[in-house]
């Protein structure tokens, strides 16, 4: 599993969170039934670099000045505009123990018609930290209008449960919806608009 290196934060007030983050630190918390709620700092690229190898429902180790946790991102909340993490929560978990989380649904290919869907983004699981799935991906390759994937239709690894009703719908191809003549008009003008500034008129 990834590990990541954190240390303890004795100081929690405002000042000196936002003067964490300008020395590139980003502010979290580990808690968990067996640990009492610890305010750390983790180098703020070292995080980055590290939750951009894997998705944040995976478990791995926090090493907090030499003890090490097995936890999972619980919060991440980013800066709106930049997108770099202002804050970590992360969750020690028992590595033993089933746990309820989310994995992605992605899709893959083109329908031959129609456009999919998601009706759904995340589905419900339940199994070991271990076995979290990092995605369940469907290929819509050669689909028609109409045509739909239900939760029973995933591959679902061995030792994983899905929580959701296996009739349920997770993916539905849909007509093209035709465009009114109001848009139409919009995007020729748009597009004579553009003409003439790429002309330098």
């Amino acid at each position: 599993m990834e590990a990541i290196q954190a240390q303890v934060r004795k100081q929690t007030t405002g000042n000196s969170v936002r003067m964490l983050r300008r020395n590139g630190w980003v502010p979290g918390v580990v808690y968990g039934k067996d640990v009492t709620s610890q305010s750390i700092q983790i180098n703020g690229r070292e995080l980055d670099a590290a939750l951009r190898h894997q998705t944040t429902n995976k478990p791995f180790r926090l090493v907090v000045d030499g003890t090490t946790y097995d936890v999972m991102v619980n919060e991440l909340q980013r800066h709106p505009v930049m997108g770099n993490i202002l804050h970590a929560d992360f969750m020690k978990i028992d590595m033993n123990k089933k746990i309820h989380t989310s994995v992605p649904l992605l899709m893959t290919g083109d329908p031959e018609l129609g456009v999919a869907t998601l009706v759904r983004h995340n589905v419900e699981v339940q199994c070991l930290p271990g076995n979290i799935p990092e995605s369940f991906t469907v290929n819509v390759d050669g689909f028609n209008i109409g045509d739909v994937v239900l939760a029973t239709d995933l591959e679902v690894p061995v030792g994983v449960e899905l929580l959701v009703e296996p009739t349920e719908v997770l993916i539905s191809v849909l007509p093209v919806k035709a465009k009114s003549e109001e848009s139409i008009e919009a995007e020729q003008e748009a597009e004579a608009v553009a003409e003439k500034a790429s002309a330098g008129e």
